[in-house]
Parts: structure tokens; sequence; C-alpha cells
């Protein structure tokens, strides 16, 4: 009976370990340990996308490099993109020597009735870099 208790307990124990670094591998990488963004619509037409990154340590680049707004008319599947944001025309996507960086960007032209996302190329680079894909809608 003692053998079989230790013996469940032994593979409970395994199981949760194993669990456990299969969240830490889906919430961070090498350089970036959490991005997230955001976006919402006015009624005044303007749609403003809000994004967080924090690196995993003090990065020499931090950010969103490229941000792809894009609409769905109403009754349509077709996502289309009305604005493109680059970091190269907008210099406060990204942040130097940082570990956190929180940003936002507006864009006045939304229409009523229609839906709108945000694809959000977020950056990080020390030595290397990453870059990762985040639709916000």
């Amino acid at each position: 009976m003692r053998k079989n208790i230790a013996l469940t307990a032994l593979l409970l124990m395994f199981i949760f370990s194993i669990a456990s670094v299969a969240n830490a591998m889906v919430l961070s990488s090498e350089y970036i340990y959490e991005a997230k963004a955001e976006i919402a619509v006015n009624s005044q037409g303007t749609a403003n996308v809000s994004f967080r990154i924090v690196g995993t340590s003090i990065m020499d680049v931090l950010g969103a490099k490229t941000i792809i707004i894009q609409e769905k008319a109403p009754g349509s599947s077709q996502w289309s993109a009305v604005a493109t944001y680059n970091s190269s025309s907008y210099p406060s996507m990204l942040k130097k020597n940082a570990s956190v960086h929180i940003s936002n960007i507006s864009y006045s032209g939304a229409k009523s009735g229609y839906s709108y996302r945000a694809k959000v190329y977020f950056y990080a680079e020390k030595g290397g870099y990453e870059t990762v894909e985040y639709i916000a809608d």
C-alpha cells in the first residue's frame, strides 16, 4: 500500500514539474519576457493601440518595430491594412537601454460599424534579437 502511495506521489510530482517547465517556455523567451497590445476605437473615429513589452533584462533596444492597423467591413471576413506605423518614422515605438517599454499609437480614420485590429511586431535586442507578432483585436 505504501509503495502505491509513494509511486503515485512521485508520478504527480513528475507531471507538475513538466507542466511548470512548459508554462515557462510559453510565457518567456531569451529576450522577451512578456508582450501585450490592445486596441480601442472611440466614437470620434480614433483607434488607439497601446502596447507593453517586458524584456528578460535591460535590453539595448526594446519595443515595437511595426504596427499595422487593419479593418474589416461589416459582413466581410477579409481584413485590410489601413495604416502602417514603423519605428523609423515613430521613434517612440522603441526605447533604448530599458527592461520595460509602454507606448501607444493612434489612427484617426476608423469607420462606424467596422471592426479593427492591430498587428504588433515586438522587438528586443541585446547581442542577438527577437521579433514576435501579436494580434490585438
